[in-house]
């Protein structure tokens, strides 16, 4: 578990659950399966059909502009470009509005200004028939003034799903340190952006599973909207096992094998 970045107190919890009696092919990839069931994914592709307004937060430069519009452009193509907004509050970012309108003019979709919780309010009153609206936020660090200024903006916002987005190739202590500190706003959910850019995923593995967080999706890659996948636990745990390059099978012949060593065990 550590060779593969898990944080020393999840590989303990992890260890702490093996059976005491295991054969060779369950020593090997048990661990894994074990991992994979640990980590949350929240299946939120299977609710696509359902209305929703989110919120993508989180540091600064882990993705969430472009994910937005990955996001939006899969909306787009279920649902049609009439049914979906975006929304920035993101005024802090040179360009950041910019970034967003670009992307809108690309999908056909309307990008709408929000400055304040009462304009957030507002506008979306105004979105309330629409589908789909994805809010842009600026990219605030855990001990940056302004990210109280920005919790208390989206918490006048009623029936807002917050979305944490965590880039995978960051240092586990600062993921967790931006996870505590957008708990106040109570994430239902998080996407694990940058797969293609960590070395390892053990740091964001650990970090999902010790906060509990479920995954919406990974993204692994700047194209839009190609390079964003639904969550898939056990994808990510062989993603995050062949880093060893030991080795170890594709990922569709390890997953069914770490499947079956968790079965019979």
């Amino acid at each position: 578990m550590t060779r593969i970045g898990i944080e020393p107190d999840v590989a303990r919890l992890l260890v702490d659950d093996l059976p005491e009696q295991i054969n060779a092919e369950q020593a090997r990839y048990l661990p894994l399966g074990m991992l994979s069931r640990r980590l949350a994914v929240s299946g939120r592709a299977l609710a696509d059909d359902a209305p929703m307004v989110t919120a993508l937060v989180g540091p600064t430069g882990v993705g969430k502009t472009t994910t937005i519009a990955k996001l939006a452009a899969r909306a787009v193509m279920r649902h049609g470009a009439d049914q979906v907004a975006l929304v920035s509050t993101d005024h802090y970012r040179i360009g950041a509005a910019a970034q967003l309108e670009h992307y809108g003019r690309l999908l056909g979709v309307r990008v709408y200004p929000a400055y304040d919780g009462d304009s957030l309010r507002k506008v979306l009153e105004l979105l309330r028939d629409r589908h789909t609206v994805l809010i842009d936020t600026a990219g605030v660090a855990s001990h940056d003034p302004r990210l109280n200024q920005q919790l208390d903006t989206l918490a006048q916002a009623n029936e807002l799903r917050a979305t944490l987005v965590l880039a995978a190739n960051t240092h586990a202590q600062s993921l967790d340190d931006a996870v505590r500190a957008y708990l106040p706003l109570q994430p239902q959910a998080c996407i694990l952006t940058k797969l293609d850019e960590a070395p390892n995923l053990g740091g964001a593995l650990s970090v999902l599973i010790r906060r509990r967080l479920a995954l919406d999706y990974t993204t692994d890659g700047q194209r839009v909207p190609e390079d964003i996948s639904v969550a898939d636990a056990r994808v990510l745990v062989c993603r995050a096992a062949q880093s060893l390059k030991t080795g170890i099978p594709d990922d569709s012949l390890m997953a069914d094998r770490f499947g079956l060593a968790v079965a019979s065990a």
